[in-house]
């Protein structure tokens, strides 16, 4: 752990406002001008069981949840017992050893190497609401002060969250004050020494990252079922549709969902859907018919674990078999992964375009994981260039809605466009769209239709950027690493080279088609590592499928993301 960098966590049972009391503190940090990523660790319940929130914080990069803990604030005595007990492992959270602030009632715990500060959390709070919660305010006051934020910054965060409130807010700041000035009075700072910025960040969640991407990418309609972790994108563009313009419908289920999706694509309206594992697992038969057809469409895919309704709430890299194999036959698709909150803005914006470009499913992948974490990011460029795609003139004569391309691209047509007709069919068809099996199957103009459709992945492969790397350059050992873990594996990798090993990382968000590049970065390399969030290393099965690859996994699904510590222990087993 970094002198320069904080981890908060607050612990206690679910209805106990923990998530609501972290965010508090991520918004105050990214106030002060720091960079932040949050975790969010919840259980499949209303209430009781265990969750948590973690916030880090720092002035240099931040990139994972990170190791280590400084402060604890526990809602209850699990929460005390459980986060400062070294034998018990969160999906590998490291437990406690700064200070445990919680209220003075809480008794009986079996205290061990770490600062505890009982403090009259509910009798400070009682002074200004007999709300019980309250005392959570006054927990965040006392952690604020032990890290040096100023009461002010605090204070200006409360009044935005409970804004709208009126006497709730002034009652919120004045018990944070309380617990601000009792921690000051008896206890000491942690020490760290936090490197506050003048210009506040911005702090967005990955699902709000989709969203926001995709309305920047022209949205203007997103159609979607409710489905953790996807429903967070949903939520954020209900929340937000009047402000950007962005027609938002939740129909009666998934499959509904994805066909009204390629209804509007086709009319001419960028439309998007998205679910996670088991919604999309519905929406496939209607995915072939976008393929078929050559109708555009975006999928958002969010993964948690399966198979089934698995774990809701929690995290996993499972999906991708399902995603690429996706309805019968074959067909070209798009599969793309974003590593971060700003990935997740620009890819989003990105596949828009593709769809309409090469007019096939764009698929984009996130994870939990991603979906559901904050994390701050400098600036959000609102300039984005809108491309339609090849479309024909008005009038155009002998117009073929699939004409046979060298790219496999065809000028797509919008209904009601002038002097021009539409034959569009799920059946197999020639260049005019008439059906080709009717009467007798026409072999020849099957494989050329097929080859047509399948050029477009050659295509985009030509255009496609350079997959980014990380302290590869004088690397003997590569880690090969796909969507939401980069940052996670950038820190692995950092402690490795700390100890001396000369390794690397390859970072892939464009998943499918496989860019060939990633193989020629590969040459030469004493060991090649996949790490992924899920049993069977699918993504190293396709590295081994398209390149041939001669590669060791490095894997975790316990349904929650990797830390670094534990990453970079686990990488080293596999150099050895």
């Amino acid at each position: 752990m970094r002198d320069d960098e904080i981890i908060i966590r607050v612990a206690g049972a679910a209805g106990d406002g923990v998530q609501s009391a972290g965010q508090i503190i991520a918004k105050t940090f990214s106030r002060k001008g720091l960079n932040v990523m949050t975790y969010n660790y919840y259980q499949d319940i209303v209430r009781g069981g265990q969750s948590w929130y973690q916030v880090r914080a720092s002035g240099g990069k931040v990139r994972s949840q990170g190791d280590g803990l400084d402060i604890l604030i526990a809602l209850n005595k699990d929460g005390v017992e459980r986060h400062t007990n070294p034998d018990i492992n969160e999906g590998g959270a490291s437990p406690l050893s700064g200070i445990a602030i919680f209220d003075k009632s809480i008794s009986g715990y079996t205290e061990r190497k770490v600062t505890y500060v009982p403090m009259p959390l509910s009798d400070l709070a009682s002074k200004h609401s007999s709300f019980a919660l309250m005392k959570n305010t006054v927990a965040i006051g006392a952690a604020m002060a032990a890290t040096g934020v100023d009461f002010d910054t605090l204070s200006s965060v409360i009044l935005d969250v409970f804004g709208k409130k009126g006497k709730v807010s002034e009652q919120n700041v004045s018990a944070a004050k309380e617990g601000y000035d009792y921690y000051l009075s008896n206890h000491k700072p942690t020490g760290k020494k936090l490197s506050f910025g003048s210009k506040r960040k911005y702090l967005i969640g990955g699902g709000e990252a989709i969203g926001l991407g995709a309305v920047r990418g022209g949205l203007k309609m997103y159609i979607g079922y409710p489905m953790t972790p996807a429903s967070s994108a949903l939520h954020y563009l209900a929340a937000h549709a009047r402000d950007f313009g962005v027609f938002v419908k939740i129909p009666e289920d998934e499959i509904s969902a994805i066909n009204m999706t390629i209804g509007a694509n086709y009319a001419g309206a960028r439309a998007m859907t998205g679910s996670s594992g088991g919604g999309f697992s519905l929406m496939v038969e209607a995915l072939g018919l976008a393929g078929m057809m050559e109708i555009p469409i975006v999928i958002y895919e969010s993964q948690r674990p399966g198979p089934s309704t698995g774990l809701p709430t929690k995290t996993e890299q499972g999906d991708l078999n399902l995603v690429l194999g996706a309805s019968q036959g074959d067909f070209p698709r798009i599969v793309l992964s974003p590593r971060d909150a700003r990935d997740c803005i620009n890819l989003t914006s990105e596949a828009m375009n593709l769809a309409q470009e090469y007019q096939t499913p764009v698929i984009i992948m996130s994870d939990l994981y991603l979906s559901e974490h904050n994390e701050t990011v400098d600036s959000i460029d609102p300039e984005f260039r809108i491309d339609d795609g090849r479309r024909p003139v008005d009038g155009e004569k002998d117009y073929k809605r699939y004409l046979i391309t060298e790219s496999g691209i065809s000028p797509r047509a919008i209904p009601g466009q002038k002097g021009l007709m539409h034959n569009e069919d799920s059946d197999e068809h020639d260049e005019y769209g008439d059906v080709v099996s009717d009467a007798e199957t026409d072999p020849t103009k099957r494989v050329a239709m097929m080859d047509k459709r399948m050029r477009k992945l050659d295509t985009l492969l030509r255009k496609m950027p350079p997959t980014e790397t990380y302290m590869l350059a004088d690397a003997e050992y590569a880690v090969i690493q796909w969507g939401s873990t980069a940052g996670v594996t950038e820190e692995a990798i950092d402690i490795l080279r700390g100890k001396g090993h000369r390794i690397g990382a390859i970072k892939v968000n464009r998943v499918f088609p496989v860019n060939p590049d990633i193989g020629k970065l590969c040459s030469g390399k004493k060991k090649i590592i996949v790490v992924e969030n899920n049993y069977s290393g699918q993504f190293n099965r396709l590295l081994k499928a398209e390149l041939g690859l001669k590669t060791v996994l490095v894997r975790k699904y316990n349904g929650e993301a990797f830390y670094p510590s534990e990453l970079a222990a686990m990488i080293e087993v596999k150099i050895w």
